[in-house]
């Protein structure tokens, strides 16, 4: 009588990672130089503790994603360090979340796990008070979007109704977001220049003295901004990790009153056919006919 082989949960994630992909086991095999049969072994948990080099190579095969790759590892024992994106993986961040960015009606943006703002939609321009045609969003793109908000010299920061209020929250959500880095080698260097604003360290003070929440709760506190030429607008904030690769995240600002929701609108009907960023992110969008 034969004994039925248990597979391993890192063979099976591979195997839906590979399936997903739609990729043979031969295919793979021959992708990452490995003898025949050998992917099958894995997959099935008859090879229980592959070498990390070998899963490197599948995972490569299979254009597997930083999250991804992480749990694969994960499953067979491996230890994962977070390195910061590459400017590969930010274009592909930038191409893969167009869809997300660009059918909703409202403010909304990318950022990555250092919260670099690297994309956005046709409303952010709008909503900062920035040149819809600025392609580097008044100097905000690819610098941390938190900085601006605890710096008073900064665009964004006098937009901010109730800093009591709105200040916290995102304190709140950024020790949220980083609590699973904490032990990275870039994390020091991420936090630094934020604690040299001094709004910033007089919040985060605040905020290290209350209760932990098991969440960021970006929707407990609304936002409430303010420009002249829009008076008071509303949003609550939703923030969404991309399922291949958590260190990025789409923000979304959610209209939370009829007059946001009407501004909203009326920025949509004078909003450009070709969003700015595209210019920043692909420069040879220039050439395109739609940019004429």
């Amino acid at each position: 009588m034969r004994t039925r082989t248990v597979g391993t949960p890192g063979g099976a994630k591979l195997r839906a990672l590979r399936e997903g992909a739609r990729r043979t086991q031969l295919w793979v095999e021959v992708e990452a130089g490995l003898g025949t049969g050998y992917l099958q072994r894995v997959e099935s948990g008859r090879v229980a503790q592959p070498e990390r080099a070998t899963l490197e190579r599948i995972l490569t095969a299979l254009e597997a994603r930083y999250s991804e790759r992480r749990e694969v590892l994960e499953l067979f024992g491996y230890l994962v360090v977070t390195p910061l994106p590459t400017e590969a993986e930010i274009a592909w961040a930038c191409e893969v979340c167009q869809r997300e960015l660009h059918e909703v009606p409202f403010p909304a943006y990318v950022l990555d796990c250092t919260h670099r703002l690297l994309v956005w939609n046709q409303y952010v321009p709008y909503l900062f008070g920035v040149a819809p045609d600025d392609p580097t969003l008044g100097g905000l793109a690819r610098q941390s979007i938190l900085a601006p908000w605890f710096d008073p010299g900064s665009l964004l920061a006098p937009l901010v109704a109730e800093p009591d209020a709105f200040l916290p929250a995102l304190i709140r959500a950024m020790r949220y977001e980083m609590q699973q880095f904490h032990t990275e080698a870039w994390y020091a260097a991420v936090l630094a220049p934020l604690q040299a604003l001094p709004r910033f360290r007089h919040y985060w003070a605040v905020v290290e003295q209350e209760p932990a929440l098991a969440s960021a709760a970006r929707a407990l506190v609304p936002v409430r901004l303010t420009r002249p030429s829009t008076g008071l607008l509303q949003f609550r904030l939703s923030s969404e990790h991309f399922g291949r690769d958590a260190r990025f995240r789409l923000v979304y600002y959610f209209p939370a009153d009829p007059a946001t929701m009407h501004q909203c609108a009326a920025w949509a009907a004078s909003s450009r056919a070709v969003p700015s960023w595209i210019y920043y992110t692909y420069p040879q969008w220039a050439n395109h006919p739609l940019a004429s």
